[in-house]
């Protein structure tokens, strides 16, 4: 994860293994699930205003399908059919891992933990959406959980692995659409959030949206200013932020329409190929 404003010592996850179990991802060599699994059909076409109503998703599969320690273990995109990715970042106690089973509709498909920072690899979900009559959907769609950062503490060759991991991913990635970045609303864009934002702004074409976590914990009155300042970027440029609750559901409808919107972009360029 890049980051000008702070050490790698502080942003990097604790030490130790990823929680396994049932629907979990466990470290070591990739289990990646057979391509076409369960494929459902496409949906109609999209309606003419893209997003609206699309908070109406139903997952119909969805499974832990490969868990990336280093570089050499990210699977390869045409194991899932060069499916468009979205992935879902921010600090180990944001509630990413709640959101994500809230997304999906699935208890404890995205392992939560007692002790922030434990997870240290990237993990690949395989989703399949069921066919909808009112909007399209894709056939596949691929949620990547990255490391929470920002809490524990590792060494400095360990920190260095990470971020080559990390920043490889997201700038080299070719069926990247989006990035999700988890930011507790009660706190903010941190330097953290605001440096992932300025390294993403190197890739062409990729989606950033702010998933503002823990918007029931505010008054109502005091929801919206607070969506209002995260919606300023740290450069001045304006964000896409969707106020979520994973206790609640609060933002799914929107958060999903986003994502979808994404899934539809042409294919993103690495940037390196671009003229």
């Amino acid at each position: 994860m890049p980051s000008k404003n702070a050490s790698a010592s502080k942003n990097a996850p604790r030490p130790g293994p990823a929680r396994s179990g049932k629907g979990g991802a466990s470290p070591g060599k990739p289990a990646l699930s057979k391509p076409g699994k369960g494929r459902p059909r496409a949906g109609k076409p999209a309606p003419a205003t893209p997003g609206r109503g699309e908070g109406g998703v139903r997952v119909a599969e969805a499974e832990f399908a490969a868990g990336a320690a280093r570089r050499d273990q990210v699977p390869a995109t045409r194991l899932f059919d060069e499916a468009p990715e979205i992935a879902f970042a921010g600090r180990s106690n944001v509630g990413k891992s709640s959101l994500l089973n809230m997304m999906l509709s699935r208890k404890g498909l995205a392992r939560t933990s007692n002790t922030p920072g434990c997870t240290r690899q990237i993990n690949f979900f395989d989703i399949h959406l069921a066919a909808n009559e009112s909007f399209e959907v894709p056939p596949r769609l691929v949620f990547v959980d990255l490391p929470g950062y920002g809490y524990a503490k590792v060494s400095k060759s360990e920190a260095a692995a990470w971020k080559q991991l990390l920043e490889g991913y997201l700038h080299e990635r070719p069926t990247l659409r989006a990035v999700v970045i988890l930011v507790d609303v009660r706190r903010g864009l941190e330097d953290e959030e605001a440096d992932l934002v300025a390294f993403l702004a190197e890739r062409p074409g990729i989606r950033v949206i702010v998933a503002a976590t823990k918007i029931d914990k505010l008054s109502l009155s005091a929801q919206k200013p607070a969506l209002a300042r995260l919606a300023r970027g740290p450069d001045g440029e304006r964000l896409a932020v969707v106020g979520t609750s994973a206790e609640t559901g609060a933002g799914r409808e929107v958060l999903w329409a986003r994502v979808l919107d994404a899934c539809r972009a042409d294919e993103v360029v690495p940037p390196e190929e671009v003229v």
